[in-house]
């Protein structure tokens, strides 16, 4: 009897373990899947400078990706949007994380400025950001030693583009793992 209790313990302490192993390889499928050009491609769509006329092209390849993943992690039909939206946004989040680095910012002080995280608030920015929500990203910048008026306008849309990104990952992200 104790054997069984002790057994039974075991696999109920590692039941939330083999969940969260679960939900990082469906969370990570469709960024692992997708080949540095369609990640590329992904992200300059989603920063707003991409070429429009193969955008259908773009997204057909990326859906691809995206079913494949379901297919393999068990994802239904019920889930499958929230699933385009959060590799989307994931993908678009990684590639925005990398094009402001390049400028020698970190997009920490968004996060920060919009308690993006795990345990975060996470805002939904589906219609834009307001201003309030503008300022305090520019505060986050500035108390982190950053000259915002050196800053390019081109980073400032890219860094517009990361909340807008890391928004749309969080809220379906959520949706994804209950």
């Amino acid at each position: 009897m104790k054997a069984w209790i002790a057994g039974a313990a075991l696999a109920l302490a590692a039941a939330p373990g083999a969940a969260s192993a679960q939900d990082g390889a469906k969370l990570d499928c469709i960024s692992g899947a997708a080949s540095p050009e369609l990640k590329a491609a992904l992200g300059t769509a989603m920063a707003g400078s991409a070429d429009k006329a193969g955008y259908d092209s773009l997204f057909g390849r990326f859906s691809e990706v995206v079913d494949s993943c379901a297919a393999e992690h068990g994802i239904g039909d019920e889930f499958k949007a929230e699933y385009f939206n959060y590799g989307l946004a994931r993908i678009a989040r990684d590639w925005l994380t990398g094009e402001i680095a390049k400028a020698s910012l970190s997009t920490g002080p968004v996060d920060k400025a919009l308690d993006f995280g795990i345990d975060g608030t996470n805002p939904d920015l589906a219609n834009d950001m307001n201003e309030d929500q503008i300022m305090a990203i520019v505060a986050a910048y500035q108390e982190a030693g950053v000259d915002v008026e050196a800053v390019d306008q081109a980073v400032w849309e890219k860094v517009g583009a990361y909340a807008a990104a890391t928004s749309l990952y969080w809220s379906n992200r959520r949706k994804l793992t209950p």
